[in-house]
């Protein structure tokens, strides 16, 4: 984070004398200039001799509201950041400040720390380790990541691809197995056909085989209200059956008979077969779950998905799609900063990817300015691991090493320092409730210590 110019100018508007000091002091002890205006008819009369970069103002004051004057603000300046707040705050104010393009909303009591946090992300003061503006496409469906354990998934998949062999794609939930089920089909010689996809754990048991195979599963005649069946909906494509392991047992013979010849089920289309589970096949297997001669018939070609946890190189190539899908839904920039991929980077994901993608979706939401900072990532903190054993600490560290070590030559000792010193201080704050003293001690610092480097990691007591 770089330090404000001096040349920076904020303008406040406050009809309370004692708020306005507040924020004049804090605001000038970071380095700002300071301009007081006890109305909106006093900010106007102001903005007219001379420019500002940012304004902090009240909603409800004597005259011209607050609302108000960000609509007049706006009119005029459209990009001047403008960050409202108010002790009488409700849900419509809130949505109006935002609707009229304030960067913030912030309640009172202010909270210093928040609100310099929120200062700082409003000039643009923060590093940004991603950015994305609207486009009017929506970006591909692609597979995102170069790290060797997906080279070694885009290998397999290549390999696939090129045979009509079935699949059967293993990994965790919010993996992105479908996602590769997908681009089997999009480069394999049935590219032109359909893909159908069933989620076989919500079909219900007593229709199962009629939803699979349709009619023929009962030898009905095709001539009179024939219900095709998902298979046959596949035909000349590829059926994609995800949680495969949730399929009752007589449908895994039915199914099994199909693979091994269309014909006994009274079918003569041709279908390719990727599979997909979250669950240990073998273990199922063994425990007469699943039919040991469907998963060898099914798993042709295997493909296992790892977990997010695994990749964690591919966490801002990953983040920068994500962030170019909400910016195109919210039709705004949104941005990132190197406090808010730290945050990411320090989880351990056991959503995986999908957890990933509705943590950037609310994040940009959240933030209404555009610019996604630390407090608008809703995970847990202090989250190196779950596990406190230390092979799984040693394990999250040498991962946090590897990362720096490609990632940032030159500056790996200072950021594992600052990383693991963060956790510590947030760790603290959050066993004493946000009271600096009591952390300070607990750590066995100093408290100006521990405020100087809470501003520099972005921490805000709320």
């Amino acid at each position: 984070m770089t330090s404000p110019s001096v040349a920076v100018r904020i303008l406040v508007v406050d009809d309370d004398a004692a708020v306005g000091w507040a924020l004049q002091q804090a605001l000038q002890g970071a380095g700002y200039q300071v301009l007081l205006a006890a109305d909106a008819a006093v900010a106007q009369r102001l903005l007219k001799r001379q420019p500002v970069e940012l304004i902090i103002t009240d909603i409800r004051m004597p005259g011209i509201t607050g609302l108000e004057l960000l609509s007049v603000v706006k009119a005029s300046q459209p990009h001047l950041p403008v960050i409202v707040s108010t002790a009488h705050g409700t849900m419509e104010t809130a949505i109006a400040a935002i609707a009229q393009g304030a960067f913030d909303y912030l309640p009172k009591p202010l909270d210093l720390d928040r609100t310099l946090a929120v200062v700082r992300r409003a000039l643009g003061e923060d590093r940004l380790a991603a950015a994305a503006a609207p486009t009017t496409a929506d970006p591909d469906q692609a597979i995102i990541g170069s790290s060797p354990v997906m080279q070694e998934v885009y290998r397999r998949i290549a390999a696939a691809a090129a045979t009509d062999l079935d699949v059967l794609i293993s990994g965790a939930s919010g993996t992105g197995k479908e996602l590769i089920a997908r681009s089997l089909h999009r480069y394999s010689t049935r590219r032109e056909g359909p893909f159908v996809a069933i989620n076989c754990g919500a079909l219900p048991e007593p229709l199962v085989i009629r939803e699979l195979f349709g009619d023929d599963a009962h030898g009905a005649s095709r001539a009179t209200n024939h219900f095709p069946g998902r298979i046959e909906a596949a035909a000349g494509g590829t059926l994609f059956l995800d949680e495969v392991t949730e399929l009752p047992a007589v449908a895994q013979v039915a199914l099994l008979r199909f693979l091994e010849d269309p014909r006994l089920n009274s079918l003569t289309i041709s279908v390719r077969v990727i599979a997909a589970t979250t669950r240990d096949l073998p273990k199922l297997i063994a425990s007469s779950a699943f039919r040991e001669d469907l998963a060898y018939r099914l798993k042709a070609v295997t493909i296992a998905v790892p977990l997010l946890s695994q990749r964690l190189d591919d966490l801002p190539a990953l983040v920068r799609f994500f962030l170019a899908r909400i910016a195109r839904r919210l039709g705004r920039p949104v941005a990132l900063t190197d406090g808010a991929m730290e945050q990411l980077h320090r989880h351990g994901w056991p959503g995986n990817i999908r957890e990933l993608k509705h943590t950037i979706d609310e994040a940009a939401v959240l933030a209404t300015g555009g610019v996604i900072g630390p407090e608008h990532v809703a995970l847990p903190t202090a989250n190196v691991t779950d596990d406190p054993s230390p092979t799984a600490l040693r394990a999250a560290v040498t991962g946090l090493a590897n990362r720096l070590l490609k990632s940032h030559p030159g500056e790996v000792h200072q950021r594992a320092t600052d990383t693991l010193e963060e956790l510590l201080f947030r760790a603290a704050l959050a066993q004493t409730e946000g009271n600096q003293l009591r952390a300070a001690e607990l750590l066995g610092i100093n408290r100006i210590t521990l405020k100087k480097r809470m501003d520099q990691f972005g921490i805000v007591n709320s």
